[in-house]
This record gives structure tokens, C-alpha cells and sequence, in this order.
């Protein structure tokens, strides 16, 4: 009896990895990969309340996925942080988005004006 139970212990054990292991399989940290199950990212499993698991099969499935990803997806090559990606922006540029954004504001108001000079110079 000791040793079937034994036995399911370590395939369960097998089965189930620790935040520790996932990430190492991952090839991402662990608070990389907590930040994933905060987000709902990856399916994970807490054994007793306290402990975090993650199936070996979900996360080498993942581990599939995102290499599948990286190999028909690649991404461009991301700028640095210190690296500015924005241009200036002149301020024709800028009057002109102003215009686009807030034109029927400004002809509003534009007639608001002239129809209260209409009616405060013909009394």
C-alpha cells in the first residue's frame, strides 16, 4: 500500500511544476512568469491554498507555442530604452492637428461670437 501510494506521489510530482522549474523551462524569471499567471496568461494551480503550481504539459505546450511564435512572427528589433523613436513634431504640424481635432469647436464658438455682437449692437 505504501508503495501505490508512494508511486502516485511521484507522478503527481511529475506531473506538476513549481514557479521555479516553469520558469527555467520557460527560459523567462520567475517574476516574469508571476506576472503571466496575474494576468491570466498561463493556466496555473494552487495545490493546498498556499502553493503555486503549473502542468508540465501546459507549460511545455506554452514553451511550443511561443518558439512556433517567435519562428513564423519575428518581432522588429524593439529600441532602447534611452533610444527616442519619436520625431519632432513642427508647428505647422501641430496647428494643423489642432484644426483636425477641435475644428467644429472652434467655428462654434466663432459663431457664438458673432451672433452675440449681432445682438448686443442692435439693441
Amino acid at each position: 500500500m505504501d508503495s501505490e501510494r508512494q508511486n502516485h506521489l511521484n507522478s503527481a510530482e511529475e506531473r506538476y511544476l513549481d514557479i521555479h522549474e516553469a520558469a527555467e523551462i520557460l527560459e523567462i524569471s520567475e517574476d516574469d512568469l508571476w506576472e503571466l499567471v496575474r494576468k491570466h496568461e498561463i493556466p496555473a494551480h494552487n495545490i493546498a491554498g498556499a502553493f503555486l503550481r503549473f502542468k508540465k504539459d501546459t507549460v511545455e505546450d506554452i514553451k511550443n507555442k511561443w518558439r512556433i511564435e517567435r519562428e513564423l512572427f519575428p518581432e522588429a528589433k524593439r529600441p532602447q530604452a534611452h533610444q527616442s523613436h519619436l520625431t519632432s513634431v513642427s508647428s505647422a504640424e501641430r496647428i494643423k492637428d489642432f484644426w483636425y481635432f477641435n475644428d467644429f469647436y472652434v467655428v462654434c464658438s466663432a459663431l457664438v461670437v458673432v451672433l452675440l455682437y449681432f445682438i448686443i449692437s442692435s439693441q
